[in-house]
Parts: C-alpha cells; structure tokens; sequence
C-alpha cells in the first residue's frame, strides 16, 4: 500500500548483524547491511586496530541490537562515512532530558551532539559513543543513485567508539509491529483546515457549510488552509435508519440538515478554492437493526448482539460484514468528492467493544487484534492511496501502516487544561512524527485566551502536526485571525529524538492534576481555581525547580541550500523563570555567536554566544525566537510572515558580489517586514523591489525592509 509521496525499498530489512571487512593496505574498516556498505572508517596512523569480529558484538537477538566497537592504542583522528538509504535523518537516540530541548527538524541537517542517524525505510537506528566526535557535514548529501551519505570525524584511541545499530528499531525496539516503512509511509504534507464539531456540534447544517467555505476561502486559503471537515452531525440517526439495509446506506444519506445530500456540501466547499472532508465513526446505534442483522456484529454470551461501552454494537468485521456495511460507505464517500476522512470511535470499537469481547471469552487476543486491523485496513482500500486518513482518537498501534495521521488526545476544548493537553502530548508522542504518522493533537480552539492560542497555534505550526481550526466564524476576531495567519501553512517537521514512550506523568485532561485553570480577566469556561492551586498541582508531577519540565522547551532545526537557522520555542505549560538557556542544550554549536530574533514581541535580541537570556513567561504564553549563526556579510534573520522566521515566504537567498538577492513569495496587497543583519563594514547603498513596494529603515546593525506585495511571486536585491 503506497501513496505518491512513497518509493518502496524492495525487500524487508533483515533482523541480522552488519558484516564487517578489514583491508589493511587501506586501513579501511567497513560493515555491510543490506546489500550497502553503510559504516565505512578511514583510520589513520599505524597502530594495530582493535575491533569486534562477525557476531561478537551481538548484543541481544530479541529485539536485534549490535554494537561495534573500534580502538587504537594512540589517539588517530578518523573519518566515519555513513551510507543510508533514500530517507534518513539525524537521530538522538533518546528523549530529551531535565534541561534540554525537544529537538525537531525541517530538510536534512546535522545537528550538533545529536549522535545518531536513522534510516526511516530501512527502520534502522544506529547511534555512537565513547570518543570525541564532530561533524564533517553541514547537511546529509544525496548520491546520484539517490542514497544519502553523511560524514563525522571521530578522536579514535584508547577511549573506544562503539556503535549501536538497532535492526527494524521502530517495528521491533519500541513495539510498533505495523511499522513496515518498506511497504508503506504516511502522507508526509503539512495539513490545515476547519472541523465544524467545536463550532456546532450535530447541529451543523448545509448552510453553515456553505457560509464557512467562503469565509476560508476569502480569508485564509491563500495562507495555507485547505480542507473543511464536515463533523457528527449529518448523517441520519438511528444509523442506520433502515435496520434491514446496509450500514453503508446510513452514511451516503443525509439528513434534513442536509438537504443538498453530501454532492451541494462538496460542491460548496469545492466552490471556494478548498478541499472536502468527512466524520465518520464506527458506532452502530439502531437496536432494530442489531436485530435484523445480527449475524453482522459480535454476538455476546446471552446469545444477544454485544453493546459495548462508549459504544452500540459492534461490527464483526468479518469479511462478508465489511464487504456489505463498510467497503461501500467509505468508497461512496470517496466518490462523492471527499479528500480527507476523519474515522471516529475506532478506540471504542477496539476498547471497549473487541477487547471486552476478548475478557468475557469471545474471542482471543489475536482475533480482536486482526478484526480491528481489516476495519481498518478496509477503510483504506476504499478511500484509495490518495486521500488523507486520519485516526480518531488515541495511538491504536494497529493503525500504523494504513493511516496518514493519529489523533494523540482527547477532546480539545478552549480551556486551559484543554490547551495544555494538545502542549504536552505533543511533546509525548514526538518522536513519532513523520516516522509512524503525523501528530493530531485535535482541533484548535482558537477562541479560547489569546495568549493560549497564540501558545498552541505556534506549537502545531512549528512541531508540523496537524492544524484544524473549530470555532464558530464570530470568534475570528482581528487578533486569533492574525495569530492563525501567522502560523499557516504549518512547517514539515520530523522528530529529532526517539526513545520510549514517557509514562511518569499523567495523560490527557480530565484530572485536576493535569487539567489546571487560571483565572483570566476574560475567563474561558471550567477557569475555577487559583493561581496558587495550579502552581502546587504542578509541582506535584514536575519540579518546579527546573528552568524548563518537559514540553516546555523545543528547538528546530531548519535547513534550506540558502540558509541555515533554528526556531527556539518555549511553552509555559507551568509558569517559566526568566532563565539562561545553554546552546549546548538546543544542538547548537556553544563555540559560535547567533543572531536571536523574537518573532512575538518583533524584537531584535543582538548577538548571542554559548546561550541566550530568556524573559520569565506567565503560564499559557509562549516566546518563539530564531538563532541564526553570525557571518561576515549580511543575510536575512526573521520576517513577520511566519512563526518560523521564515521557511515559508523566502524560497531562496543568494550573497554574490555585494549584492543580497532574496526571492519571495507573498500573498498579494500584504505587507510584511524582512530583517537582516548587517554586519560592521557594510553600508546599503540601494534596495530594489520586485512585484512589490520596498521602504526600509535601519538601527545599528539590524536593517528593516518592510515589502507591500503587488503579486505573489516577489522579491528584491539589496546592494552594498
């Protein structure tokens, strides 16, 4: 199973030591995996080289774990080149700790002290240790047949280095058996749209449809949102109605709600520039029908279709029930014009129904397992490779391999234990993204506090999970709105770390613990304790002593052949001191200064070397800087376009000849600031605007040029 994004190896990995040559003439040291040669050590000098033969390193057979271990008697400066298949990325072996950065990265950087790289279609992670090391490459590099390549230096000698490579690390290691990257991988692009749940609940109506496609069309389609979900709501209640019918037939049909059928909802979504997606859920609520039909769902004890909790009756799943009541309802969906489908209820269905069925007897574990994978897996086949899946709601790991998108929380909602939630299980769940699926920490509640907002909407666009906005139209007041712009489209981030799951602290919302409220001046719903309670629940799970618990302080890495930089984001998921934040911390390089530029407050915070001064931040607000690394000649540092500073209106950046030519894209008749820093020496002369309207001013070292689109596709050239 593929999608266009995809490019399958052609065998599985196997779950087997790399072998290792030896050529002395060359002092070369190569292992061989998988038909490449994917460590190879140039070592220098002439002592006798100390390392592990065949199978001696072979830690652990289930699951596989290999360590390769090299050592000289004297201190040999060496070149380690690894050979890794067409999608790999620079790793941390593990999570972040007390103190340091969730670390997380756009393209293909090195990053500094992140000692691992992980080949995601091979599902390979291998890490190092022991010796000083460095990078030789600034980015990983593309060979001609494709493969990636990347170098480090490493101090070999009498202080070992030794290797770990974790054979199928994913599927295997961390336990997520579905994982088969060499078979399937998720759909990979930044997602934005609008759910109608939050906004009107199951009152949803053709008409509210149609006044909110243009309302996004007009104003933030060209920013990057593309889908309007249709939630709960339409469909014909019992479902089905019809109890001697196809369940399929309780999705095709609308209700009155809906008098246009799901054709005018398509239609007027389509009508207005965006794309059109579907709630559906795997509930059976009609008891006639369980009647009718019972030969369809699971049977209990009593003779009698099972009801489950949270949940009617339960499908069976067999494949004669899923070729009649869930193939055609998921296919006619497909062909009525739907792009995107959001499957509820699935966590009910699988919890509560199949595994109930399991304790009383029914059915065992493997079977309650496979049923839940072929719901799913049928699902699949019948929306096609192309349109966008998401699971709703929790990690079921049995949706790994069929699914686009995971939902990782429970409800959201506009309070702060609702916001802090989609903060911290997106911290949780990392190291999952664009690996098994992308992160759904569920809809934005954009009119809950501004600042929470301002908080969680940076958090998704930043992270690159998934952006979908609910909330009625009237509450996109002037200031959500310019948040929400200024963080569309969101950026196409991938996990940085991996490492198991953290379970020492609590998940999801509904506990006092976690789900503390601060009374505001314009307080949202459930705000019912104070400031002092929240401040003792939270030092209850996390020290307060530390400068930043975690979730409360992530690093980006964005690489582009133009520029370099990172996005340092701090969220007061508890209330956060002022502090001094070490480069070392964030996988920045200690020994050089960057230029820091908080995006928020559009402040220029100078030259920065082994750490950058942090201001204190109440709980729920955020500061997002950029760190970009000082060089000789003038470049670009921030913009006011994007939280990102900017991945998404600069496409490149060219210094030649003392002359800085940046090429843009805009949304036309905007107008926004581009900051650059210029270093002593260099005095502009003249700026040029292409497509747009320049003015410029400058302080010290920090020059502002604010460009007016007239198109899209713009641009200008600075001259020195």
């Amino acid at each position: 199973m593929n999608n266009k994004n995809f490019h399958p190896t052609l065998i599985e990995p196997p779950i087997a030591h790399a072998l290792h040559k030896w050529d002395e003439e060359k002092r070369v040291l190569t292992y061989e995996y998988n038909g490449r040669n994917i460590i190879t050590m140039e070592i220098g000098g002439d002592d006798e080289v100390g390392f592990r033969h065949g199978s001696d390193g072979n830690l652990q057979n289930i699951p596989f774990i290999q360590q390769l271990y090299v050592m000289l008697d004297r201190k040999v400066t060496s070149k380690v080149t690894l050979l890794l298949s067409k999608d790999a990325i620079n790793m941390k072996p593990n999570r972040a700790k007390s103190e340091e950065a969730i670390i997380g990265q756009v393209g293909r950087p090195t990053i500094k002290g992140v000692n691992g790289v992980y080949d995601i279609h091979q599902d390979l992670l291998i890490d190092w240790n022991g010796c000083e090391w460095r990078w030789i490459s600034d980015r990983f590099e593309e060979n001609d047949d494709g493969t990636l390549k990347v170098e480090v230096e490493v101090d070999l000698g009498p202080k070992p280095l030794f290797i770990n490579l974790r054979m199928q690390y994913y599927r295997r290691h961390l336990g997520y058996s579905y994982h088969k990257p060499w078979e399937f991988r998720p759909n990979l692009k930044p997602l934005a749209g609008w759910c109608s749940w939050e906004a009107f609940r199951r009152d949803v109506t053709q008409e509210n449809v149609e006044e909110v496609s243009k309302f996004f069309g007009e104003t933030l389609r060209d920013y990057g949102l593309e889908y309007i979900q249709i939630d709960d709501g339409f469909q014909p209640m019992p479902l089905p109605k019809n109890p001697k019918g196809s369940l399929a037939e309780g999705w095709l049909n609308t209700n009155s709600q809906f008098p246009k059928g799901h054709k005018g909802a398509v239609e007027a979504i389509k009508e207005e520039g965006l794309k059109a997606g579907i709630w559906t859920n795997a509930n059976i609520t009609n008891e006639e029908f369980a009647k009718e039909q019972k030969e369809h769902l699971i049977i209990g004890n009593d003779n009698k279709p099972m009801l489950g909790e949270w949940i009617d009756y339960l499908i069976d799943s067999s494949k004669e029930s899923l070729d009649k009541h869930i193939a055609p309802f998921y296919k006619g969906l497909k062909e009525h014009g739907y792009d995107y489908f959001k499957t509820d209820a699935i966590r009910h269905l699988l919890l509560d129904g199949y595994h109930e069925a399991v304790r009383q007897g029914l059915m065992t574990n493997e079977e309650a397992e496979a049923k839940f994978r072929a719901y799913m897996e049928c699902a699949r086949e019948n929306i096609g490779d192309e349109a966008y899946f998401l699971a709703s709601w929790g990690v079921l790991s049995e949706v790994i391999g069929v699914v686009d998108a995971c939902r990782i929380s429970m409800d959201a909602n506009p309070t702060w234990a609702g916001i802090r939630m989609q903060i911290v299980e997106s911290a949780r769940w990392f190291h999952a993204q664009r690996i098994l699926f992308l992160i759904d920490p569920d809809h934005i509640c954009a009119r809950t506090n501004v600042e929470w907002a301002r908080s969680v909407c940076s958090l998704i666009s930043l992270s690159g999970g998934l952006y979908m906005l609910s909330d009625p139209l009237k509450d996109y007041d002037e200031n959500r709105l310019e948040i929400i712009k200024k963080t569309l489209p969101t950026l196409k981030t991938f996990t940085g770390e991996t490492g198991t799951l953290d379970l020492s602290y609590p998940a999801f919302t509904w506990t006092k613990l976690h789900g503390f409220a601060v009374p505001r001046e314009n307080p949202v719903e459930n705000e019912d304790i104070t400031i002092d309670e929240a401040l003792n629940m939270a030092g209850n799970y996390k020290s307060m002593n530390d400068n930043h618990p975690f979730s409360t302080l992530w690093n980006i890495h964005i690489d582009r052949e133009y520029r370099k930089w990172s996005v340092l984001s701090r969220f007061a998921t508890v209330p956060l001191k002022e502090s001094v934040v070490e480069f070392k911390d964030l996988g920045l390089n200690s020994d050089k200064e960057y230029l820091g530029f908080d995006f928020w407050e559009n402040k220029y915070l100078g030259k920065n070397k082994y750490s950058i001064t942090c201001k204190e931040l109440e709980l729920g607000s955020c500061q997002i800087i950029s760190l970009t690394e000082v060089k000789e000649h003038p470049q670009v540092i921030a913009s006011t376009r994007h939280v990102s500073m900017d991945d998404i209106s600069i496409k490149s950046q060219k210094w030649d000849n003392n002359r800085l030519l940046l090429e843009l894209e805009g949304i036309k008749d905007t107008t926004e600031a581009y900051y650059f820093h210029i270093p002593k020496g260099y005095a502009v002369s003249s700026i040029k605007g292409i497509n747009s309207n320049i003015d410029y001013t400058q302080k010290d070292e920090l020059l502002t040029v604010n460009v007016g689109y007239t198109e899209a596709n713009s641009g200008m050239e600075i001259v020195f």
